[in-house]
């Protein structure tokens, strides 16, 4: 990335709490789903404290402590602002803590956790697979991982139409589902995963854009810029190639990591 701004990033979510809990569907539907796939599992973790990291304005969290309602979980986020979100909506349960934990600068434990989880994170990281592996390092033996993000092949509509015009396209890197998994997959755990395609409809590319802006998730780092008069070709292009519609399709991906005994 050109411009990792964390600041920047880190008000944009700020800024968004209120909207993002109410219009973030894709986001708490893959909430749902990871829950989901932690159902087979939440019976073999060893005893310790759960950390979710990311946890925003908890879409992830509610599935969480409705399946461990009695273990120790430690509800994070990097924004104060989703931290104190969360406290006021989960904050009853004498079992949760909450925490203000920026992943990539946290000194992590070893063998602490017994899970840790993050539902749409990863693809915030500078550097997604040094800071996963540290997380399944701070893994139990028998810990669990399990995260779930927007994988490299997501817009892929979008860049398609942005090669075919010449335009910039402005969309920061994405995680690399494969790369991720055989860098995690070199230390001493259980690696698998999930893709598939997730997809979003709005009416034009700027309600679009307007929805990743309040959503605080608009943040660009690759120093890349569309002018009014670009942003309108491409409205006029893709709804023109969609039956005037704009889709959205995200590549979303889910990871499991188990650590070994």
């Amino acid at each position: 990335m050109k411009d990792y701004n964390k600041k920047v990033m880190l008000k944009a979510f700020s800024d968004s709490v209120s909207y993002y809990s109410e219009h973030a569907n894709l986001q708490k539907e893959t909430a749902k789903r990871m829950a989901l796939a932690l159902e087979p599992w939440q019976y073999s973790i060893p005893p310790g404290p759960i950390l979710e990291v990311g946890a925003g304005t908890g879409f992830f969290t509610k599935h969480l402590v409705q399946m461990f309602n009695r273990e120790h979980i430690i509800i994070s986020d990097a924004s104060p602002e989703m931290v104190e979100f969360c406290r006021n909506s989960f904050g009853e349960s004498g079992h949760i803590d909450f925490e203000i934990i920026d992943i990539e600068d946290y000194d992590w434990p070893e063998d602490h956790y017994s899970m840790i989880t993050g539902n749409f994170v990863a693809q915030w990281l500078k550097d997604p697979s040094m800071a996963l592996s540290k997380m399944a390092n701070s893994l139990k033996p028998g810990g669990f991982m399990l995260m779930s993000f927007p994988g490299s092949e997501s817009y892929p509509q979008w860049k398609k139409y942005c090669l075919e015009l010449g335009l910039p396209f402005t969309v920061n890197p994405l995680p690399d589902v494969e790369q991720l998994v055989i860098n995690l997959s070199t230390g001493p755990v259980k690696v698998d995963f999930y893709e598939d395609q997730s997809s979003e409809q709005f009416e034009n590319l700027f309600s679009f854009f307007r929805h990743m802006k309040n959503t605080g998730t608009s943040t660009s780092f690759t120093g890349k810029k569309l002018t009014t008069k670009q942003l309108r070709l491409l409205n006029s292009y893709w709804l023109q190639q969609n039956g005037g519609k704009i889709v959205v399709h995200y590549h979303t991906a889910f990871i499991a990591v188990k650590k070994d005994l």
